[in-house]
């Protein structure tokens, strides 16, 4: 090459730098990939982060109702329990009211009876006591009467004997 054609030369750009332009720079390809991936990965992180909320939402809600279902329940067989201990109390009690109620009763009746039968022996025992006043009078009347046969008083006095005792009966009855 000679040296008048090396000036022209240094002169003149390149045929391959005039032809294709500037050189693109190879970061920003690989840059603008790299960002449109992390784009990407980020768009997948948001959604999984999405639909993990909603999972752990629809758990957290079931854990809820099942807990609120097995509280009530529990609950539920607690007050059964609580209103079974109470009714057995209560019937146990009632029992107990019941007898004591109809020991009462029979007590009440015993006396009422013994009242009835009271007044009944205290009458018995008036008319007893008025026959034995009667009974000693005649007795005294024929002792008096020298016609009266003698076995005829003994009758009275064996009969006024009875009816001492039987009044002696009644009075300890009273």
């Amino acid at each position: 090459m000679n040296s008048a054609t090396a000036p022209d030369s240094a002169q003149m750009p390149d045929v391959v730098e005039l032809t294709s332009g500037p050189q693109p720079d190879p970061f920003v390809d690989a840059l603008s990939l790299l960002a449109s991936e992390l784009s990407g990965i980020a768009a997948r992180i948001q959604e999984l982060e999405r639909s993990h909320l909603e999972r752990m939402e629809t758990a957290a809600a079931k854990l809820r109702e099942q807990i609120a279902v097995d509280l009530k329940n529990q609950h539920r067989v607690e007050l059964q329990s609580g209103i079974q201990v109470i009714r057995e109390e209560y019937e146990q009690q009632l029992r107990l009211a019941t007898a004591q109620w109809e020991a009462e009763r029979q007590s009440l009746s015993q006396n009422l009876a013994r009242h009835r039968n009271s007044s009944k022996l205290s009458q018995e025992v008036e008319q007893t006591e008025a026959t034995l006043e009667t009974l000693q009078e005649t007795i005294q009347t024929m002792l008096d009467n020298p016609t009266v046969d003698l076995s005829r008083v003994m009758q009275e006095k064996a009969r006024q004997q009875q009816l001492q005792a039987y009044l002696k009966g009644l009075k300890f009855d009273v």
